[in-house]
């Protein structure tokens, strides 16, 4: 699977410069003293990666991080390898444009990435973190979470990559960006998160079940779709049943040939004269169809004019049920939380009334099944409150009606305004060239003829349109009834030898992860993962607080080893680890966990760890894995010499 690599790390601004060594593979330490910068050589890389750093979130500027942020024209290049393929990714730490990532490959061309998701115009362009994904072998693939959804990115499984020294040490996972997001950290986000690391096939299992989602929400829309489609052509009389393509093109070709025979037959009569009062009553003709044009156009905008006053009523009823229904739920929650209303409740003081069965509070009989009800239970409240909001949505669909028809309306008006006016600039020519025209009564008979015919074509393109449409959505609708019986075969199979491979998958895990666990506490005796996949160590008893740090550092290191003994696990063969002495851990069982590297790592070309450390924090033997030093007179940013 894809293996990543920081190759160089160079930091760029006009006040401020730094420049790593040639980072290589195998263990790279970075040693520096307090507040010489190794927590900001690890923010710097995790930046150029396309994550959130609060420190250089600059919209918070109570934590910012004072150099860079006074620093103009900023910017951080990171040089990677991914895949034995070399990369540069560049971003900038201006607010403006630190959504972007630079990325340059060896051949020189450059792609600009946007990282944001809420930034993409189009659901097939990428973000950063889509390409990185792409270029490490994982799937994107859509989470859901009851109705929400989102698509996996690279920090969310940047999480078990990155151990960061701000998350609390009883977590595994890193903090999200956002704290307790309902969402992007729920448990069911993390074990996905945990199974895309460990198995070739989740990426692809979680895909298809994208996928089956997608499509299931496609064929909803295309399923009311229909039945709204049904309706309105139910209200415009037509009836579906009654329409067969073949015919309506029968009958749609008949009419076009007699149009045109009529055509013919009418070029033919006005060649020859007519007398002034067939003239005359031609122009009489004309003027008829003006009449009624006009009368037309005074009745469409009389009903626009009800429409519009229509739309105006239903939506204040609109706002006037969405207050109900606000009101509603507010009587629920005090009905839940106080009980305040029952048919055993005075009145006056709310007291509970000890009432005799089929008698009411002040004494009289009462029917207790027929008497009208002031008080409701919490199921009649959500009863009220549901056929309230079912009226809002009613009462939607008519808004939309009422628009529609009213869109339908400013067309029609529009088309006989063009009539109008086509009509008083043929009576107006007729006028100016009265010899010029035919007075022959038959045209007038003709004429009718025509505007018959075009009606009927009209209508025979109308009802055509309207079959065809019909057809479309249900040819959609059944393409994708099919796709979803085929991917959930799909997801069906799969399922078995998912399930089969997470088993697997999670004994040679927790195989791992006990033995190093062991090696560096005698005191632990069992080792197992809950249905989370997080570590219960010795049935969960009470450990000290310095145990957490080597449960939740070898828990990464174990993730490493997987993926480097196993080359179908996506995990990308690479680790940053920032300051792990900083969560309380004492320097023996510290240098413990960070000897199992060397111990279990041998094949020094297959990952590559990044430790930031404090000076001489590590076993003696990891010496040699130094590759800077970092210290107050040396810091890690340093000032740009000028001239």
């Amino acid at each position: 699977m894809g293996k990543l690599a920081i190759k160089k790390i160079i930091y760029k601004g006009d006040q401020y410069h730094y420049s790593s060594p040639d980072l290589e593979s195998g263990l790279q330490i970075i040693e520096a003293s307090n507040g010489a910068g190794k927590t900001t050589f690890s923010s710097l890389i995790t930046y150029g990666l396309g994550m959130y750093v609060k420190q250089f979130d600059f919209k918070n500027k109570e934590e910012n991080h004072n150099e860079i942020y006074s620093d103009t024209n900023n910017y951080v290049l990171l040089k990677v390898i991914i895949n034995d393929n070399q990369y540069e990714f560049k971003r900038f730490f201006s607010p403006k444009n630190n959504n972007l990532i630079f990325v340059k490959g060896e051949d020189g061309f450059e792609d600009i990435f946007p990282i944001n998701r809420n930034s993409l115009t189009s659901e097939d362009d990428w973000t950063f973190s889509d390409w990185l994904l792409a270029k490490l072998g994982i799937e994107v693939c859509e989470i859901y979470q009851g109705t929400r959804k989102f698509k996996i990115n690279f920090s969310d499984l940047f999480r078990l990559i990155h151990y960061d020294q701000d998350t609390n040490a009883k977590k595994i996972y890193k903090e999200h960006r956002i704290d307790n997001n309902f969402i992007a950290d729920s448990t069911t986000v993390r074990k996905v998160i945990f199974e895309l690391l460990v198995g070739y096939q989740f990426s692809e299992y979680y895909a298809l079940i994208g996928e089956y989602n997608k499509v299931e929400r496609e064929k909803n829309t295309y399923k009311a779709a229909l039945d709204n489609y049904l309706e309105m052509v139910n209200k415009m009389g037509v009836r579906l049943s009654e329409l067969n393509k073949d015919d309506l093109l029968n009958s749609l070709n008949e009419r076009k040939i007699q149009l045109h025979k009529l055509q013919l037959y009418k070029e033919s009569l006005l060649s020859k004269g007519y007398s002034t009062t067939q003239f005359d009553s031609y122009i009489q003709q004309l003027r008829q169809q003006l009449f009624q044009i006009d009368s037309q156009y005074s009745e469409l905008k009389s009903r626009k004019k009800t429409t519009t006053i229509e739309l105006r009523d239903l939506l204040k009823l609109k706002d006037d049920l969405i207050l109900e229904v606000t009101q509603i739920k507010k009587i629920i929650l005090a009905h839940e939380a106080l009980n305040i209303f029952s048919p055993n409740t005075c009145p006056c003081c709310l007291r509970e009334v000890k009432r005799q069965k089929n008698y009411c509070i002040c004494g009289n009989t009462i029917d207790e099944n027929q008497y009208e009800k002031f008080f409701y239970n919490s199921e009649e409240y959500l009863d009220i409150l549901k056929s309230k909001q079912k009226s809002v949505e009613t009462i939607d669909i008519a808004i939309q009606s009422c628009r529609e028809e009213l869109n339908d309306l400013d067309s029609d008006l529009a088309k006989l305004d063009i009539e109008r006016t086509k009509l008083r600039q043929e009576l107006s020519n007729i006028e100016q060239n009265i010899n010029k025209m035919s007075n022959d009564n038959e045209v007038n008979t003709v004429n009718d003829k025509i505007l018959e015919i075009k009606e009927e074509i009209k209508d025979l393109e109308q009802k055509l349109t309207i079959l065809e449409q019909y057809i479309n959505l249900e040819k959609e609708f059944t393409k994708l009834k099919d796709a979803l019986i085929q991917l959930n075969t799909k997801i069906r199979e799969m399922e078995v030898n998912v399930k089969t491979l997470i088993q697997n998958q999670l004994k040679e895990f927790n195989k791992i992860y006990t033995e190093l666990l062991v090696e560096t506490d005698k005191n632990v005796k069992t080792v197992e993962l809950d249905e989370n996949y997080m570590p219960i160590i010795n049935d969960g008893e009470y450990r000290q607080a310095s145990s957490y740090v080597p449960r939740r550092f070898l828990y990464f290191i174990t993730l490493l080893k997987m993926s480097i003994d196993r080359d179908t696990v996506p995990f990308p063969k690479f680790l940053l680890i920032d300051t792990p002495e900083s969560l309380g851990i004492d320097q023996e069982n510290l240098k413990k966990c960070m000897a199992l590297i060397e111990k279990l790592f041998n094949k020094k070309n297959e990952f590559q760890i990044i430790l930031t450390t404090g000076i001489g924090k590590y076993p003696k033997q990891f010496k040699k894995y130094v590759v800077e030093t970092l210290t107050e007179d040396n810091k890690l940013l340093k000032k740009v010499k000028k001239g």
